[in-house]
């Protein structure tokens, strides 16, 4: 099939002005109406990325519908997945798909565009140098707008970001909230949430087995087997997915990387690069800790998380639920304020540090939380002057009892 043909096939609006989405009728994440007005009133390049299966696909022909509903001329809308087996992935496709939509379809020229033309370019982290073409179009005329999105980091190379210094709007679609899986299964159930709620699809699956299925092989086979020998290049993937396999287990704890190379057969560069790219394809994230001088041992302790509690329900090995509420309260944390720490002095442990709004946070989700459970977070906020939060099970507490407040993990997002 070529060019003009896909153009066509992924955007019917073009000869059927009545054309609907089918995920119009779906619910909108919480993100919809920040990402919509980013798309329609600013001028620069909106990038949106997040995991496999979280919905970006979904969020991006919902703001479509939008569009379509509030007049947008159609042949100013043109929308184009590059994850498809008959694309070239190679940079001359998405120039020659730009233009051809300019030429052909709307019968202009760039640099001629009068009206705002929308661009919504999906999965555009599978073109090489893509950031270089939507920056000549983006200069050549700002009514050319620029939507893109990506299930790993857009920004493979450090020189692609700053190429588009000042000129790019990022915002991520982490997987569901617990706020968003109340509203979209009509479950109120936390648990349920935390073992297999954080993804659109398999609530509406009820077979286990299947959800097992779709979160392995929809989502982290995905990455792990597709994504990245497309985005980095890499032929061998057996040994990120001995990699990837072997942190879960060890989610929350200190990773040993002298024990993981000796496991994996790996040299430290190899696995600290290793270690980057998972990171960089969103299905984990680490956690540094914040205690000691800059170069010091216990400065580069790390702990790794994955992007999804769901997770943790793909390995043989049981992993407690206080370890996956712990998981949980540190994606929230991330995806809300970004810089996100540990805290290890000695034998002693902090879960989680935010140090620039001066918070200290432990996670204590058990039945019964005892004297011993906060003595040292609660030595640590008086020192260091921070607010302390522990996480529970049940305890709540908006007065500070002892210089500290208890939240239960299910109503943690809701806090402000």
């Amino acid at each position: 099939m070529n060019i003009i043909d896909q153009i066509y096939l992924q955007n019917p609006w073009f000869r059927d002005r009545s054309f609907i989405f089918l995920e119009k009728k779906l619910p909108k994440r919480e993100i919809f109406n920040s990402f919509y007005q980013d798309v329609v009133n600013t001028k620069q390049i909106v990038s949106l990325i997040g995991l496999r299966r979280t919905g970006k696909t979904t969020l991006i022909r919902q703001v479509i519908n939008k569009l379509l509903d509030n007049k947008v001329n159609p042949k100013n809308i043109l929308y184009f997945s590059f994850d498809q087996p008959t694309i070239l992935e190679q940079a001359n496709t998405l120039e020659e798909i730009i233009l051809i939509f300019l030429n052909k379809i709307k019968k202009t020229q760039a640099f001629s565009v009068k009206e705002k033309t929308y661009f919504f370019l999906d999965e555009i982290q599978l073109i090489s140098y893509w950031q270089d073409i939507v920056k000549r179009f983006y200069d050549l005329n700002q009514q050319l707008k620029f939507v893109v999105t990506g299930s790993s980091s857009l920004y493979l190379v450090k020189q692609a970001k700053e190429s588009l210094a000042g000129r790019i709007f990022e915002k991520n679609l982490a997987p569901l909230s617990f706020l968003e899986y109340k509203k979209m299964s009509g479950d109120d159930d936390f648990l349920n949430y935390i073992e297999f709620g954080q993804f659109p699809e398999p609530l509406e699956m009820k077979d286990r087995l299947k959800q097992i299925e779709y979160l392995k092989e929809g989502v982290i086979n995905k990455v792990l087997e597709v994504d990245i020998i497309k985005n980095y290049k890499i032929r061998k993937t057996v040994d990120f997915e001995r990699l990837f396999w072997s942190l879960l287990p060890n989610c929350g704890q200190i990773i040993k990387t002298a024990k993981l190379q000796l496991d994996l057969g790996l040299k430290k560069a190899t696995l600290f690069n290793y270690l980057h790219i998972l990171e960089k394809t969103l299905l984990i994230s680490k956690v540094l800790n914040l205690s000691g001088s800059f170069r010091s041992e216990t400065r580069l302790l790390r702990k790794i998380y994955p992007a999804s509690t769901n997770f943790l329900n793909l390995i043989p090995e049981p992993i407690s639920i206080g370890l996956k509420v712990e998981n949980y309260v540190f994606n929230v944390l991330k995806e809300k304020y970004k810089n996100v720490y540990l805290y290890r002095l000695r034998d002693k442990e902090i879960d989680f540090l935010l140090p620039n709004q001066k918070i200290a946070i432990e996670v204590k989700y058990q039945d019964n939380i005892h004297y011993s459970d906060t003595i040292f977070l609660k030595k640590f906020i008086k020192e260091k002057k921070y607010s302390g939060i522990v996480i529970t099970k049940n305890l709540k507490s908006t007065n500070k009892k002892n210089g500290l407040v208890f939240i239960p993990a299910d109503e943690f997002e809701a806090i402000k």
